[in-house]
């Protein structure tokens, strides 16, 4: 089981984002930088203590790591003990009712399945959202 912060919430959810760039953004750039870049964002812009994703997923399909599982994240406002917050590189101007392949890859789609698996492996995950379904 995967628990976070002090106070040891475990980790029951898992909550996709997207970054919101148009497929051109950091075009050709390795997903390091990538995450780095919305790393940034929370930092520097936001004044959050880190990238507030646990997971970042490029075009590619590559997973990269954001904060530990083990820090609470800062997906959702007021919805963050307890979940895992993964975000999609992608996803300029989409809406709730778009087709996934508008806006995100068959990679993407891939990786999104396989880390749902690999969380499974470690810790219980009962639901699986996305930040549309509490940002109303």
């Amino acid at each position: 089981m995967i628990y976070q912060g002090s106070k040891r919430y475990p980790v029951t959810e898992l909550v996709f984002h997207c970054a919101a760039t148009r497929k051109t953004w950091f075009a050709g750039m390795r997903t390091s930088q990538k995450v780095a870049e919305i790393r940034r964002w929370h930092v520097s812009e936001r004044k959050w203590k880190d990238i507030g994703y646990h997971n970042v997923i490029d075009y590619d399909g590559t997973i990269a790591q954001g904060r530990k599982y083990e820090v609470i994240g800062a997906g959702v406002l007021g919805h963050n003990s307890g979940v895992i917050h993964a975000c999609l590189i992608g996803g300029k101007d989409s809406k709730s009712t778009d087709m996934f392949n508008r806006h995100y890859t068959r990679a993407q789609n891939s990786s999104m399945l396989s880390l749902i698996r690999a969380l499974n492996r470690l810790t219980t995950i009962k639901i699986i959202k996305g930040h549309n379904d509490y940002d109303k």
